[in-house]
């Protein structure tokens, strides 16, 4: 699933690249900036709800604390290697 985040972040890079003429390395950048922002934001999970409790949460019998979602690991693998890329170059 992840691998699948990442190849249709970078199918919106060059495709945003390609229409305003620009590096695709710089353009996958700022979309894994961008997709990281809103693959943060979102409802309250059982995470958010322990932080603000400053840790008196008790999850539910079972539940894992936390859970990475695939935007969430898809934009950050992007970003780590467009700046990889564009530094080894």
């Amino acid at each position: 699933m992840t691998m699948l985040v990442v190849v249709a972040l970078c199918i919106i890079s060059f495709i945003i690249a390609f229409f305003f003429d620009l590096t695709w390395i710089n353009v996958a950048f700022f979309v894994g900036a961008i997709s990281l922002l809103f693959s943060t934001s979102g409802t309250a999970t059982e995470a958010h709800l322990a932080m603000k409790t400053l840790g008196n949460y008790v999850p539910k019998n079972g539940a894992k604390l936390v859970e990475l979602s695939p935007l969430l690991v898809g934009s950050l693998s992007l970003l780590v290697i467009s700046f990889l890329i564009a530094v080894l170059k």
